[in-house]
């Protein structure tokens, strides 16, 4: 064994030897999900719009999965090696057809609201976000770049500032993502900033009416 692949550094002993660090950390991390939680309860009544919408768009073909308009929060401890909670609502994820936003707590990082549209909605929904460029490119909203669509953070080789020049990437792609993010300095105006930016999200895709 190679001894040095396994020795620890003084910073890193004074890490392992203290309890209190990773205590603090669970603690945050289950302060995130009940932020999460109660943002969803917040938005509830603003998808009660637009399952009605999307229940006239599927008319008498396919039917919305019964869970789509549910609320689903996920964490974990490794999104390129950092802790992280999910909430996804709505979520529709198939191979070919996509409509979720999905906030996100990352540690480390921010949080960010992330539209993500593929296939049938995205073909849907553009039109009407092209639209209401001005209200999304006013809240910072950021333009995905990379062409993974499972590349969530918002980082300068993964997304671009929202711009209308910038909509004909959409137009090409088999997806769109767009995204903003809200720093972790303003962790207790989060709840605000957050709801504002899922209810832009929302109301951009009722706009289609």
């Amino acid at each position: 064994m190679n001894a040095a692949k396994v020795q620890l550094s003084k910073e890193e002993l004074a890490l392992v030897s203290d309890p209190g660090w990773i205590l603090t950390k669970n603690s945050i991390m289950e302060r995130a999900v009940g932020l999460l939680a109660a943002l969803s309860e917040d938005i509830s009544g603003e998808l009660r719009v637009l399952r009605g919408e999307l229940e006239v768009f599927n008319g008498e073909g396919e039917l919305l999965p019964l869970n789509w308009a549910t609320p689903k929060i996920s964490k974990g401890e490794n999104y390129l090696g950092l802790p992280y909670v999910v909430l996804d609502y709505p979520r529709l994820f198939r191979r070919e057809d996509v409509l979720a936003i999905r906030t996100m707590f990352w540690w480390g990082h921010y949080f960010s609201v992330t539209l993500h549209l593929k296939g049938r909605y995205k073909d849907l929904f553009l039109p009407v976000i092209k639209s209401c460029l001005p209200q999304l490119m006013e809240a910072n909203f950021h333009i995905a770049v990379s062409g993974d669509e499972w590349r969530h953070e918002v980082e300068v080789d993964n997304y671009t500032l929202l711009q209308a020049e910038g909509m004909h990437m959409a137009e090409g792609s088999p997806f769109l993502k767009l995204s903003a993010k809200c720093l972790l300095d303003k962790w207790n105006e989060a709840p605000a900033i957050l709801l504002g930016l899922n209810k832009l999200l929302i109301r951009v895709l009722i706009a289609r009416r």
